[in-house]
């Protein structure tokens, strides 16, 4: 497993620079597809192994964790029928849903645009029950309608969204550190609900080449090396 993620890794420097991850066997050597796999006819995805934050807390405080599309699979928007408790949203293998179709710039995908981070699915299809965690240390920037944004010390935006925003124990400037609570995985979406997962996604600036570009970044692979440090300590 460690091979094929870190096979291939894209020249990239971060401007920030984060140290190795190292990785152990006990999971199933097939927990995870491939990064850039997406759900057939759901877009085009981003082949890309790069471990970006390899340093990084799973962004829930316990597994087992699901991370596939929450609108293309059972329950979802063009999951083809189906309830979103569905067994198979909450099976492994994982599947990477980042650049999924979506109408979001995000520079890093393929087509220019698509979903900006990843869909994660607690243990269990029940609301308000997992807790979300601080993947790294650093300061509450910004509380929305349905998400917060963590700005961690070396700039990075990590942000949390659909969580229940009446059970926060976070609030803006807060200074947490990594692994402290933020919020409750739910379904919220401003006026309306979706599926209750967590969307994770990170924005920062890195260098590509001579230039300097500000973007989301691919989380996949970087979650893929959190989880197997939670679940395997």
């Amino acid at each position: 497993m460690a091979n094929a993620i870190v096979r291939g890794i894209l020249v990239i420097q971060l401007l920030v620079l984060y140290g190795g991850a190292a990785y152990s066997a006990s999971l199933p050597q097939d927990f995870a597809n491939p990064p850039g796999d997406l759900e057939p006819n759901s877009g085009t995805g981003r082949h890309d192994s790069t471990i970006y934050f390899p340093n990084m807390r799973f962004p829930l405080e316990e597994g087992p964790a699901f991370l596939n599309s929450q609108v293309y699979r059972p329950g979802g928007e063009h999951g083809g029928g189906g309830g979103q408790c569905d067994r198979a949203n909450y099976s492994y293998p994982w599947r990477d849903n980042f650049c999924e179709s979506r109408s979001w710039d995000v520079d890093f995908c393929p087509t220019g645009h698509g979903h900006q981070g990843q869909d994660i699915r607690p243990p269990t299809c029940k609301k308000d029950t997992y807790w979300a965690v601080a993947v790294e240390d650093g300061v509450v920037a910004n509380v929305g309608t349905y998400s917060v944004t963590l700005q961690a010390v070396n700039g990075m935006l990590f942000r949390y969204l659909h969580i229940n925003m009446d059970e926060l124990v976070v609030g803006p400037l807060d200074g947490v550190k990594k692994g402290a609570r933020i919020g409750k995985v739910s379904n919220w979406f401003g006026n309306t609900h979706t599926t209750i997962h967590l969307h994770f996604d990170v924005k920062g600036a890195i260098r590509v080449g001579d230039g300097r570009v500000v973007s989301y970044l691919p989380p996949y692979t970087s979650l893929v090396t959190a989880y197997k440090r939670l679940m395997e300590p």
